[in-house]
């Protein structure tokens, strides 16, 4: 028997999908949010959170989130959005600073993309998945 859980977004008990703790409609709603960003990141390169949010009628945590999970990219250098979760650093995507991922690897491991640094384009930038 599946387990049902609150789902993370409308808040009705249902068997949830992934690490993301959504149900079957709200994953597909979520995936489709998603895509509308990617879109318009690549017809609006530049583009700031506030931006993308307004003008898509996104949340800005949901916007968060998809940066946590390292599916958007921030590229500005002064970025005050985003910090590492183990000593507050501002930090691109993801949850952790290069310097915090590196102090234990063995730990922190799953947290790498690549190890190499990425060309940026864009003020929040679209990380293809593998």
């Amino acid at each position: 028997m599946a387990k049902l859980e609150v789902c993370a977004r409308c808040g009705r008990f249902s068997e949830v999908t992934g690490i993301r703790k959504l149900c079957p409609e709200c994953y597909i709603r979520d995936d489709k949010d998603f895509e509308k960003i990617r879109e318009y990141l690549y017809i609006h390169p530049g583009a700031q959170v506030f931006e993308v949010s307004e003008k898509l009628h996104i949340p800005i945590p949901q916007i968060k989130r998809y940066l946590r999970e390292e599916r958007l990219e921030i590229i500005e250098d002064d970025n005050l959005f985003l910090s590492c979760e183990s000593c507050g650093k501002p930090i691109r995507s993801g949850i952790l600073c290069d310097n915090c991922k590196k102090s234990n690897p063995h730990d922190f491991q799953t947290f790498y993309v690549n190890n190499t640094p990425r060309k940026l384009l864009k003020k929040v930038n679209y990380i293809p998945t593998k």
